[in-house]
């Protein structure tokens, strides 16, 4: 479960789905009309790599009005436009571009054109969906598509999440990293959903980069606790004691992540210093996010 809090307002809702629900046979609704598509997008297949998947295709047609594959990793999206958002006139279609482009600058941090790690992206598209939409809309297709194509679907709940188009991850300040709580003001929750998911792929392959107690990044995140300067437990109550030591950890992770792309890594603890000593030793991993990377590695499916 995520917690947001944009000034005074808490967004919260649980991004793993519990049970079982029917197969989702309503495609999801789409809006009046469109948007232009921009230069980056008029030959969206030029480049794309191979790894189509058709059968998780036919499954997910029916329900997005937009999908985008890298590789085989799907990157899907409803009409549906977002409702905490600091453009009026954002769109569904905008947001999921917006997670594709994201996507692609994880995948590519070197820009060079080229995947940095095959096996990372063979980790998302063997495990994963990324969908964006309203929440009441992506629950059931959550369980259905995991039920149906064994992929986790990681999340953005565009109706009770914040998306701020325009965040680039610079321009706020801290003196201290001490809450499971914080985030920089006006955040966009698309950066840290799309970074969730490609951490969780990470965990799931390379040891040192999972999220139990006794790893890296859960020791780093105990020291803290055990030394006064970080808190989990008003999260925790908020969560009603569902805020497990492993979504800790991945959450940990991506707010030293978030202060050292702000430019503020000198605020960090020891132990939160160690985290990002892991990051920048670990070849490959990156160090920044691209809202308007060019799709050059991403196939436009529909």
């Amino acid at each position: 479960m995520r917690v947001w809090i944009v000034s005074t307002l808490i967004l919260s809702a649980c991004s793993t789905p519990s049970g079982s629900a029917p197969d989702a046979t309503t495609p999801a609704p789409r809006d009046a009309g469109g948007t232009a598509q921009d230069a980056a997008r008029m030959h969206p297949d030029a480049g794309a790599l191979p790894g189509q998947n058709s059968e998780l295709e036919a499954l997910l047609k029916p329900h997005f009005a937009h999908i985008y594959r890298i590789g085989g990793f799907y990157v899907v999206g409803t009409d549906e436009p977002p409702l905490e958002t600091d453009q009026r006139s954002a769109t569904g279609e905008q947001v999921v571009e917006q997670a594709a482009r994201l996507f692609v600058s994880l995948l590519d941090a070197n820009d060079d054109g080229a995947v940095d790690d095959q096996a990372q992206l063979d980790a998302l598209a063997e495990r994963f969906v990324f969908a964006v939409g309203h929440h009441r809309t992506l629950e059931p297709l959550e369980q259905s598509i995991d039920r149906q194509s064994g992929r986790y679907v990681m999340s953005m709940k565009s109706d009770i999440w914040p998306y701020m188009p325009s965040w680039n991850g610079t321009g706020f300040t801290l003196t201290a990293l001490r809450s499971s709580m914080w985030r920089p003001a006006r955040m966009s929750a698309l950066w840290e959903e799309v970074f969730h998911t490609y951490t969780e792929a990470m965990a799931s392959r390379l040891e040192a980069w999972n999220f139990e107690p006794g790893s890296p990044l859960g020791r780093a995140m105990q020291d803290d606790i055990n030394a006064g300067d970080y808190d989990t437990e008003e999260q925790n109550r908020e969560e009603s004691g569902d805020y497990d030591v492993r979504t800790a950890a991945n959450e940990y992770l991506h707010q030293i992540w978030v202060i050292q792309k702000g430019g503020l890594a000198e605020v960090l603890s020891q132990p939160q210093q160690r985290v990002l000593s892991l990051m920048r030793d670990q070849p490959g991993y990156p160090m920044t996010m691209d809202k308007d990377a060019a799709l050059t590695l991403a196939a436009q499916v529909q």
